[in-house]
């Protein structure tokens, strides 16, 4: 696809289309892939506003949050699991942290305008014990070095997974923007 057929409104809303689809199929194989079958276990996981798990999946974010507001491609990387998948919207998947990272790398150096907030609140969690499903929205408002800003808008899901140490990595990671950025 040509730059001129990626402002067209056909393409842009195709694309949403195809992107909405591939959140909802996601969605669906996450639930599916966490569901813990032993017959001690609870198949169906559970909603978590509060706790252990819940406080995991904040922290999870909010390092991320930081690393990527840093431009630290390497703490970024740090917080997915070595096999973990990255479906980023408009581009081919990743597969592996090591992947993972060399895309943050190449973003981070490519990048020239300047991060004023980037904020991921969380609007659900479902636990399944030692995995974890997240739901969430996200904004980004970025400077041009000409002096312009750019509020980007995007929803995101992360399957994450409990390590040995407590802590939480991504396991899958996707996301995509609710619309063409706006200029203030």
């Amino acid at each position: 696809m040509n730059s001129a057929s990626r402002k067209n409104p056909f393409w842009h809303r195709i694309i949403s289309i195809a992107i909405s689809h591939s959140v909802f199929v996601a969605t669906t194989f996450m639930l599916l892939a966490c569901a813990d079958r032993s017959p001690n276990k609870n198949q169906n996981g559970r909603l978590v506003k509060k706790g252990v798990v819940y406080e995991g999946q904040q922290k999870l974010l909010s390092d991320f949050v930081n690393a990527f507001t840093r431009g630290d491609a390497e703490a970024c990387a740090e917080l997915y699991t070595d096999d973990t998948i990255y479906m980023q919207a408009g581009l081919p998947i990743e597969k592996g942290k090591n992947i993972v990272q060399n895309g943050y790398e190449t973003y981070f150096k490519g990048r020239t305008n300047k991060v004023i907030k980037v904020s991921e609140p969380i609007e659900e969690v479902i636990s399944f014990g030692n995995m974890a499903v997240i739901r969430g929205i996200g904004e980004n408002i970025e400077e041009t070095p000409q002096g312009i800003q750019i509020t980007k808008h995007y929803k995101y899901m992360i399957l994450s997974e409990k390590q040995k140490d407590g802590s939480w990595k991504m396991k899958w990671d996707i996301y995509n923007f609710d619309a063409d950025y706006e200029k203030e």
